[in-house]
């Protein structure tokens, strides 16, 4: 955390984030003087005006999400610090197409925001135009006694409110019926976050109205709960709690009644339908992101199932490594709301939008409905019934083969940590992991009795699936297509032996695998173990001179450059280490294969 790249200490980082913005989205425009960004088209349509804004580092909020069926304009201040009066007052003339149609202020509930945004309100009825604000409340981490005067803060609902009064707008609503709408929405919302640390400021520009302490960072193993996206503290969780543990802690915190100081909004756990919104706060991977959303989805405690998910970046904190998860209560929401259903507020999020912040992607209702859920996963796989293995007439001492197995996969797991260490330092440190997978995988199958030992094509043919299933990344890919090799050329032997075994062995690596890779021997990796044990068995049928060779080539790679592969990219430096050269992990890892089998065989 605190890293950021060197910027000129006078740039207006806010700005050029806006212009880039704005340049990269044809139907939006800038007013660079006033940081103010506005769709021309909708603010020249015979509608209500949604306008929005706050300070940056929350983005896409605010800028991001001007567009159709969203918002008109927004404004931006500095970082995490309010828009001034005279910003606001220029988004007002400039997106206000008439002053009879009116205009919604939809800002989060901080102090800056509602004394700004307030006082530009009064000042804007002063010239004659019709205007309303309101401020999105939907945090459950600041009770009522805590924090009275200023109330809840605005976290990630602010996306949902958008959206819906901007979407009700285009439909041609009055603004006391837009107004009204956006009232029963924010008063039928929660949001709850967590994150592993705070963010940082680059630029250091700007600060929060209430001055939050920017420098501090929670320790190794803590996260935060309940806390704000101005770097406002949360209550310190150490350990870091395990996900669904975490989980079931917000969930209690969302939903629960006993805490009548934090319990917001009423949940009929049987009947209310409801929008469930997983929102990244910065810095969670999508990868990540989309974990947590299925742990969520399977720990909500609600008994029906989310009449919409959606699952983005919404409101963030700069590049805070956390997320949140917001409920809103689309039952009462719509009972609420005067001239709007539930069902009118779920058309409104489905209403397409080319608003570049806002990225759930639209979907038909009857799609949504008829895909819901686990229903949108295939009962059964079409290789559920297909048995990929391969037999042959050959036969060996299963009782020494599974020996040799064994021996073999026991080596390359007892060399593990070592591999991984090599892997840390000149890779991308998951060889070891990754030949480990695929070990277990098999020794797994031989404690249950599921490979056929008498016959070594059969054999092998099953090892094969093994490994494609159980190893990923370019290892599983090498040995998966020299073993499917290995078992078509040996299906043509008539017998095992040392000599039938190398010219199979040399089929498979020179007319298979070498047809999918340019490794050869001296580009440091595992070809420089495979390709003189190879060499070595077909032309001598000698397997202890093979794995010779096989140990020769693999010691040789403390000695070359990477020419394949992620080590390729790695500098000569990171090639050694305080005794000596560092060897090919791959290497290592097939070699301790290659001994562990022929000594497994004696």
């Amino acid at each position: 955390m605190g890293k950021h790249w060197g910027y000129d200490k006078n740039e207006d980082l806010v700005l050029s984030n806006l212009k880039a913005l704005v340049r990269s989205n044809p139907a939006v425009r800038l007013i660079p003087d006033e940081k103010v960004v506005y769709n021309p088209n909708t603010t020249a349509a015979d509608k209500v005006t949604i306008i929005s804004g706050g300070g940056a580092g929350h983005e896409p909020l605010h800028a991001a999400y001007v567009g159709e069926n969203i918002l008109d304009g927004a404004v931006s201040g500095a970082i995490f610090a309010s828009p001034s009066t005279k910003q606001i007052m220029a988004a007002i003339r400039k997106c206000t197409n008439t002053k009879k149609n009116g205009t919604l202020i939809v800002v989060k509930n901080y102090t800056g925001d509602i004394l700004h945004f307030g006082l530009v309100v009064e000042r804007a009825k002063a010239e004659g135009y019709t205007v309303e604000m309101l401020a999105v409340a939907d945090d459950v981490a600041v009770g009522r006694e805590q924090n009275k005067m200023v109330g809840r803060r605005g976290l990630a609902g602010t996306a949902l409110v958008h959206k819906c009064v901007g979407a009700a707008s285009t439909a041609g609503a009055s603004l006391e019926s837009i107004v009204d709408l956006g009232r029963a929405i924010n008063e039928n919302l929660v949001t709850l976050g967590a994150s592993l640390d705070r963010t940082s400021v680059p630029g250091k520009q700007g600060g929060h109205d209430d001055d939050e302490d920017e420098e501090e960072h929670t320790g190794p193993n803590e996260a935060e709960l309940g806390l704000g996206i101005h770097n406002e503290p949360g209550h310190r969780l150490k350990p870091i709690p395990k996900i669904d543990d975490l989980l079931k802690d917000m969930f209690e915190k969302l939903l629960s009644p006993k805490d009548t100081d934090r319990h917001y909004v009423d949940f009929d756990h049987e009947n209310d339908d409801y929008v469930l919104l997983i929102n990244n706060i910065g810095g969670t991977s999508t990868l990540e992101l989309y974990v947590i959303a299925e742990h969520v989805i399977q720990t909500i405690p609600l008994k029906r199932k989310p009449t919409r998910i959606l699952i983005s970046d919404f409101v963030t904190s700069l590049s805070a490594p956390g997320f949140s998860v917001t409920l809103l209560n689309l039952t009462k929401a719509g009972g609420k709301a005067k001239d709007f259903s539930s069902e009118d507020i779920v058309s409104f999020l489905d209403k397409p939008t080319d608003a570049p912040g806002w990225k759930p992607k639209s979907y038909d209702s009857k799609l949504w409905e008829s895909s819901a859920g686990d229903s949108s996963f295939d009962e059964k796989s079409p290789m559920a019934n297909h048995d990929p293995t391969v037999t042959s007439s050959l036969e060996v001492d299963p009782k020494v083969f599974e020996s040799a197995i064994k021996a073999s996969l026991s080596k390359l797991l007892e060399m593990e940590p070592k591999i991984t260490h090599y892997d840390t330092q000149v890779g991308d440190g998951d060889c070891g992991e990754t030949l480990a997978a695929g070990a277990n995988s098999i020794l797994s199958c031989l404690e249950k009795g599921e490979l056929q030992l008498k016959d070594p094509v059969a054999t092998l043919s099953k090892i094969t699936e093994l490994v494609e299933d159980s190893m990923g990344g370019t290892s599983g890919g090498i040995y998966s297509i020299f073993l499917t090799a290995l078992v078509k050329n040996l299906q043509k032997a008539e017998s095992v032996t040392a000599l039938t075994l190398g010219e199979a062995f040399h089929g498979a690596l020179y007319d298979g695998l070498f047809k999918y890779t340019k490794a050869r021997v001296g580009g440091r990796t595992l070809v420089d173990t495979l390709q003189p044990f190879v060499d070595s068995l077909k032309e001598h049928g000698d397997l202890s001179k093979a794995v010779q060779e096989a140990k020769r080539g693999c010691d040789s790679t403390t000695d070359l450059q990477a020419k394949f592969g992620r080590a390729s990219y790695v500098s000569d430096e990171e090639f050694k280490d305080k005794d000596g050269g560092i060897p090919d992990p791959g290497a290592v890892g097939l070699l301790a294969m290659i001994e562990g089998f022929a000594e497994g065989l004696k």
